[in-house]
């Protein structure tokens, strides 16, 4: 067909590689800590807010609900979380940081950093910010059509614009 663009020459695939790469060397960061990828989303939500109930986590994550309900199980039984019901709505657990988890959070902090700094070691200070920009605009664009948007990717990608000065 010479109306399909090559793999080699599609951008969509090429984003998609690069994310999963960036996954990858996060992944093997995580894993030296005992935490799996799935276990790894739900603790980065809960390190920036603690005390997220099940179904904000699940918003926040953009997973279903059953797999936060496994994943928030998994971490519990590790001991990195605990489950209590709310105080003012019974129908709400609240999945809150055990020390064990801030500690994890702390230790993961470094790790984090030196994936990020290492994948952009290349790149000038103003590649990186044209760079960072580039995303912000693709993102934005390809959001504008998109009624399934989540609206903590939205906010985050916000922030991310301001702190580039978009």
């Amino acid at each position: 067909n010479d109306e399909l663009v090559p793999l080699a020459r599609s951008v969509g695939y090429h984003i998609r590689q690069l994310a999963e790469s960036w996954q990858d060397a996060m992944d093997v960061k995580a894993a030296s800590h005992g935490v799996t990828v799935t276990q790894w989303r739900y603790l980065r939500e809960l390190w920036e807010e603690d005390g997220l109930s099940t179904g904000e986590l699940t918003r926040r994550v953009g997973r279903q609900g059953p797999t936060t309900v496994v994943a928030v199980q998994l971490l519990e039984r590790e001991g990195l979380v605990t489950v209590e019901k709310s105080d003012t709505d019974r129908r709400k657990s609240l999945i809150r940081l055990t020390p064990r988890g801030r500690r994890l959070a702390a230790s993961m902090s470094p790790l984090i950093r030196e994936v990020n700094e290492r994948a952009m070691s290349d790149l000038s200070d103003a590649e990186i910010r044209a760079f960072k920009r580039l995303i912000v605009r693709i993102q934005r664009r390809l959001d504008a059509g998109s009624a399934d948007r989540n609206e903590w990717a939205e906010m985050r990608t916000n922030r991310f614009a301001e702190d580039v000065g978009l």
